[in-house]
């Protein structure tokens, strides 16, 4: 039987968080497209900017998204700086 050692709990915890901002940034920008895409294919435009305040509107999430795409660059790039220098 071969036995295989999993990597410590803290290890892992200190990997997700490393580069948690930047995977948000990212998740969000293709949350965004995807919402985007949808929207057109469905409603046959892009943005209807009545809908920005119903939270159950594609408009309203993509605000949603885009606000956390710019909240997760701007951590990104400090802990960057902060690294840097």
């Amino acid at each position: 039987m071969i036995r295989v050692s999993l990597p410590d709990r803290k290890w892992i915890i200190e990997q997700i968080k490393k580069n948690l901002s930047k995977r948000l940034s990212w998740l969000s920008v293709w949350a965004i497209v995807g919402l985007l895409i949808d929207e057109y294919l469905k409603e046959g435009y892009v943005l209807n900017p009545a809908d920005l305040t119903n939270p159950f509107a594609h408009e309203f999430w993509i605000a949603v998204l885009t606000v956390v795409c710019f909240i997760s660059t701007y951590v990104s790039e400090e802990r960057e700086a902060e690294n840097e220098g």
